[in-house]
């Protein structure tokens, strides 16, 4: 009996074992930080999702040029090659400082050229100020545009707040956006 038994979970384990592999892993938390506030947000989110993967986007674009001409003409950056398989992620996190009302440009760049396309996408913004409507607008049809659905949109105000401030935030927007998603 004992040994039917064995045998029965053996073969139940591998045909859902193979399966497994194809679903995702879960959480991706990928982010671009100039000046370590948009860190902050990304590895509080690492503490709140513990399983989650967590992937910096660097680029070698110094500020002013970022700003004032990626961001004016709404030009991509040159990031460094990143590796991940986003085939093994459901959910992925996008964690971005604005700049003049648009989304930095490195994280821009991923949003162009990333397949982002039939992921649950969730977006943390990080702005020192205002990040109004018109800016959101905009960042909601730049998804829609390459098909990408968000899921939420979270705005973290860093202006004259401290780090533990921030991460208050986070947790607070966090929480929020999955009581929404949960209704």
């Amino acid at each position: 009996m004992i040994r039917k038994k064995l045998t029965l979970l053996m073969v139940c384990l591998s045909i859902l074992l193979p399966l497994c592999s194809f679903a995702g892993e879960g959480t991706l938390i990928m982010y671009y930080s100039k000046t370590g506030k948009t860190r902050i947000v990304a590895e509080e989110l690492k503490v709140l999702i513990p399983d989650a993967r967590l992937v910096e986007i660097k680029s070698q674009v110094g500020m002013l040029k970022a700003v004032f001409w990626h961001q004016l003409f709404s030009r991509n950056a040159c990031n460094e090659p990143i590796s991940v398989d986003l085939e093994k992620y459901d959910r992925i996190i996008l964690c971005s400082p604005i700049w003049l009302q648009k989304i930095s440009s490195p994280m821009r760049t991923i949003i162009n050229t990333v397949p982002l396309k039939g992921k649950q996408v969730e977006l943390f913004v990080v702005c020192a100020g205002h990040f109004g409507e018109g800016g959101q607008s905009k960042l909601k049809k730049q998804l829609a545009a390459k098909e990408i659905t968000m899921q939420s949109l979270c705005i973290i105000k860093s202006g004259g707040k401290t780090d533990e401030e921030i991460r208050q935030q986070v947790q607070e927007q966090f929480e929020n956006a999955h009581q929404e998603t949960n209704k």
